[in-house]
């Protein structure tokens, strides 16, 4: 019998599948990660169980991802090299793009589905959203230079999977994932703004960043209002599922950023990785 992959190579086949569907043996696997990191309900989506859906939002804001210290550490303190190994590290971080499109797959009202088309099409303006961040990601390496060693570690891998588990398996659970990213987008895009201007970079390389401060608020809200809120209106029985996507999202995103926070402050800006 084939061995179960291990998490970071399942992250790696959920990369080369986007847009088709998994193996067998790797639908499997992640089912598997799933059940074994978050199949135990969090105290934190309890928190939101326990509240009406209009309160998730502020509920989300609470949560230390949301203004996590190392958005602070992007802002005034990382080295370049730092910058770049944060990005780039993030490289199996599945786009935005697809997965939203992914939702429309479910059985949505027709305001949640207007809502998620024009976040679809906010994304292609000025100019489609992914090759601003290809911009940014190639500003960033190139001053960087020379080529960085990069880590891939338990809390960055749970953190892309948490998505991908939501991409291939549960959408509604990815609309909650969706959900809490726009959320506290704002934050982490002003201090990572904040950061590329004290390391010196233009503002065409940031266009990524200047964009989304502009809409991801507005994004927010139409998750929330127009496609959680009418989907729990229209099967509370989804509820339970989109409150587990936001709170894995934070948690997996918070964990993460503990790490790289532990990690900046070693002198070589390394960072130990367990298999």
């Amino acid at each position: 019998m084939m061995e179960r992959p291990t998490d970071s190579e399942l992250m790696k086949a959920c990369v080369a599948r986007m847009g088709s569907r998994l193996e067998p043996a790797e639908e499997s696997a992640l089912r598997h990660w799933w059940a074994r990191e978050h199949g135990h309900r969090s105290a934190f989506a309890h928190t939101l169980l326990a509240l009406p859906e209009s309160q998730w939002a502020a509920a989300v804001l609470q949560h230390p991802a949301a203004r996590h210290p190392w958005y602070g550490r992007l802002a005034h303190e990382v080295s370049v090299r730092e910058y770049a190994a944060f990005l780039l590290e993030n490289a199996a971080y599945p786009s935005f793009l697809p997965l939203v499109r992914r939702t429309l797959d479910l059985p949505l009202t027709d305001t949640a589905r207007a809502a998620i088309v024009r976040n679809i099409e906010d994304e292609q303006v000025p100019v489609p959203h992914a090759d601003l961040m290809r911009r940014l990601f190639l500003a960033v390496k190139a001053k960087a230079s020379p080529e960085l060693p990069l880590a891939t570690y338990p809390s960055l891998v749970d953190r892309c999977l948490v998505l991908y588990y939501g991409y291939y398996l549960e959408p509604w659970n990815l609309i909650g994932s969706l959900f809490a990213t726009e959320a506290i987008a704002h934050y982490r895009l002003e201090h990572m703004g904040k950061g590329l201007e004290r390391l010196g970079f233009a503002a065409a390389d940031m266009e990524f960043i200047s964009v989304h401060l502009a809409c991801d608020d507005d994004h927010a809200r139409d998750w929330g209002d127009n496609v959680i809120e009418e989907s729990v209106r229209r099967d509370p029985r989804v509820r339970v599922t989109i409150a587990e996507g936001i709170a894995a999202a934070l948690e997996t995103s918070a964990h993460y950023f503990d790490d790289l926070c532990l990690r900046a402050t070693r002198p070589d800006f390394s960072f130990e990785v367990h298999p």
